[in-house]
């Protein structure tokens, strides 16, 4: 990103170059929040099963609406 956009701008996603929209633009400009229209995965907290079947199992899933944290250039 050359220049920082505004709230509601349409930018490429950082992580997979789809369409994305500026959420949150810090005060000083220097960073921005940008939300995903597609799925990314994302690990899912461990279970917390107790019991005879007990074990730590962490799933990968995938979710829509992801918002990732850039620094602007």
């Amino acid at each position: 990103m050359s220049k920082m956009t505004k709230i509601g701008d349409y930018v490429r996603c950082p992580k997979c170059g789809g369409e994305g929209r500026v959420v949150w633009v810090s005060q000083d400009g220097k960073l921005a929040a940008i939300k995903c229209t597609r799925h990314h995965g994302h690990i899912s907290p461990p279970t917390k099963t107790r019991g005879k079947n007990y074990y730590n199992k962490t799933e990968t899933k995938t979710r829509k609406g992801m918002v990732f944290l850039i620094e602007a250039s």
